[in-house]
């Protein structure tokens, strides 16, 4: 793999700052368990409905639905219909999940879910298309195979599917792809959705599917062709997650490190145009998950995003990175630094890896990637590289540099306002649990505006707090706000809100409350007996926070811009 690795980013310079007097604010609304769901939400402004995702496989208790809940005036949650998907694939034993959910933004009153069949490497996924107003499914549609992630281009000409293709160890492996639905001819009553045909779905591959010029050479893969070599090929692609402007969708592709870009119009409509290496990100962090918690290790991690989102500023796009770090089961090159061949001993060049103990200090117990890192080719490891960059970046992706990365902020805040739950594993104890593996594992992302401020929500899978950072001035962004069930009380319902999964932003001019408000599901842990839940927060800014810097100063494209250098794919 090409890895390009470059300068620290802004996040080590941006300023830090606590909950004191000057801060936006997180504070729970509502609240309720879902059975087995929870993961997956959207909000459909002109009805006020929450829909969610409920599913679940396994012992003759299948089930698979998507709950539609109202929402109050005073944010109450309250089930309105359950729209059933058990017969998606025949009978309910046939159906592996309900992956993800996503409402029409035009108000034409139907909505879509993924249904993964239980076959996912042998069987194509589909997709579910209902009427929300009374739950009834008006029609059913292949696409690719896993579809991980749905949403809707911006001005509701199109439906986009990530189909990951997941890495399954039996069967014959099936390459991920992107699904587009045209659905510019659907009106506004049931009947346009119900004549929807498989003549209205296009499948785009990263084997035919790529424009002119355009390679997945070079991207991260797991599998091993011979006993040495790794030649990328389609069935190593896995799109995990995406989002849309109006003429573009951005693709994540987790397992790759990667971000691809394809066109909805145009000469390159229905192409990939893009596919932009994510290089690495460096980091001070705790890298062992024993002795003493500080941020005293500096290392390197591929940020391998999951949830990504785009917004628009100055008429441009960008792209926000959760960067959780997560790789194939099969890619099994990751080793604790203990037990990997790291250079020690400096050959006069100073190509040394520093802090290396033979104990649990240092980052000795840190588990890097065996396969990254070796400079010089003699064999030894001389740049340790991490999976996942406990970080959120925000791309370009018309040239994949990175605008801003947010560093150590998230641990840094937490040991500093939070520290019981320091790089935790969805359980108060024991404290620094994951500080060897990736962290607190940035997993949901969403952008939103409020009061003239600029807003990125991430929520932390692992150590479970919700962060509100104001990226108004991309040279000054701050942790505005945060929430964490398992040290907040307001919810009355410690343990409820367990490993939040996704993250949706509605304004206030569109939220049944009058006041924005963030939408979190949680995935929780079935095996602890913890079900999936989904949880409400109003999201206040009080006037005492600083006006927005100039138009320059958000763009954020001066010194930080030029400080950074990626590799454009084209």
């Amino acid at each position: 793999m090409k890895t390009n690795s470059k300068a620290l980013l802004a996040g080590a310079s941006c300023a830090l700052l606590g909950l004191g007097s000057l801060h936006a604010d997180i504070s729970f609304l509502s609240g309720l368990d879902i059975t087995h769901g929870g993961e997956i939400v959207a909000f459909d402004k002109y009805s006020g409905s929450l829909l969610v995702t409920d599913s679940f496989d396994g012992a003759g208790l299948e089930n698979h639905a998507i709950r539609v809940y109202g929402v109050s005036a005073g944010g109450a949650l309250s089930l309105t219909r359950t729209i059933d998907l058990n017969a998606t694939f025949g009978a309910v034993a046939n159906t592996y999940s309900v992956s993800s959910v996503a409402v029409d933004p035009l108000g034409r009153d139907f909505g879509v879910a993924t249904i993964i069949p239980v076959g996912s490497n042998v069987t194509s996924g589909r997709i579910a298309l209902f009427q929300l107003s009374t739950g009834t499914v008006l029609n059913t549609l292949d696409v690719g195979y896993h579809p991980d992630a749905v949403t809707f281009s911006r001005n509701g000409q199109n439906i986009l599917i990530a189909n990951e293709g997941e890495y399954v160890s039996s069967g014959p492996q099936s390459a991920g792809s992107v699904s587009i639905v045209n659905v510019s001819g659907v009106g506004a009553g049931a009947a346009g959705v119900a004549a929807l045909t498989s003549g209205n779905v296009t499948d785009v591959n990263f084997t035919t599917g790529l424009a002119a010029g355009v390679t997945i050479d070079g991207l991260r893969n797991a599998r091993l062709d011979t006993l040495t070599v790794k030649t990328a090929d389609a069935l190593d692609i896995e799109p995990e997650y995406i989002t849309t402007d109006n003429t573009k969708a951005y693709v994540s592709l987790q397992e790759n490190n990667a971000l691809a870009v394809i066109d909805l119009e145009g000469a390159n409509a229905g192409k990939i145009t893009a596919i932009h290496d994510l290089g690495t990100r460096t980091i001070t962090t705790d890298a062992s998950d024993r002795g003493e918690t500080a941020l005293n290790d500096t290392v390197k991690g591929l940020p391998m995003p999951d949830t990504i989102t785009a917004f628009t500023r100055g008429g441009k796009t960008y792209i926000a990175t959760a960067n959780e770090g997560d790789a194939r089961p099969d890619d099994d090159d990751m080793a604790r630094v203990s037990s990997s061949p790291i250079d020690t001993v400096d050959n006069g060049n100073g190509d040394v890896v520093a802090n290396v103990q033979t104990g649990n200090d240092g980052i000795s117990r840190l588990r890097i990637i065996q396969d990254l890192g070796d400079v010089d080719g003699d064999g030894q490891i001389e740049d340790p590289v991490m999976f996942g960059s406990r970080s959120f970046s925000i791309i370009d992706p018309e040239t994949g540099l990175v605008v801003f990365d947010s560093g150590n902020m998230i641990e840094q805040y937490v040991l500093e306002n939070d520290a019981l739950t320091f790089n935790i594993n969805k359980s108060l104890t024991p404290l620094q649990d994951r500080s060897d593996d990736k962290g607190p594992e940035p997993e949901a992302i969403a952008f939103g505006s409020l009061g003239g401020h600029d807003y990125i929500f991430v929520g932390a899978e692992r150590q479970n707090g919700i962060f509100q950072f104001d990226i108004t001035d991309l040279e000054n962004v701050f942790i505005a706000g945060y929430y964490n069930a398992f040290t907040d009380s307001e919810d009355d319902g410690f343990g409820t809100f367990v490993s939040p999964e996704s993250i949706q932003f509605v304004s206030a001019e569109d939220s049944p409350t009058g006041e924005a408000f963030i939408i979190v599901g949680y995935e929780g842990e079935t095996e602890d007996g913890i079900s999936g839940s989904v949880a409400l927060f109003t999201v206040t800014v009080p006037s005492a926070i600083p006006e927005p810097a100039s138009a320059a100063a958000l763009l954020g494209l001066g010194a930080l811009g030029s400080a950074v250098l990626r590799r454009r794919r084209r």
